[in-house]
């Protein structure tokens, strides 16, 4: 993962003032998810984290700071929520 990223993921940490259980971070080129795609994701590009949630309290709460940390891609799933610092145009969208 690169540094920036660890960085604001810290920062996120003394945020919310608790443990954040990351459920994904790197994944290399060859990994499952990675492999079917065309070009490298942010994941594969070390730039993007998966943080298990367990409300929608929860989930707004990472978004809202991840926001705030400068995030530029965000997915909301029901169990995680997907932050990134990608520097091309931001998104969001739903699993």
């Amino acid at each position: 993962i690169q540094q920036h990223v660890a960085d604001k993921i810290q920062q996120l940490r003394d945020l919310v003032g608790r443990p954040l259980i990351i459920t994904s971070a790197y994944r290399h080129p060859t990994h499952p998810i990675e492999a079917k795609k065309s070009t490298p994701g942010t994941h594969a590009q070390g730039l993007a984290v998966d943080i298990k949630v367990s409300s929608g309290a929860e989930r707004y709460e990472l978004i809202t700071l991840g926001l705030q940390l400068g995030a530029t891609g965000i997915g909301v799933n029901k169990t995680f929520i997907h932050l990134d610092w990608r520097e091309s145009t931001p998104v969001a969208w739903e699993y």
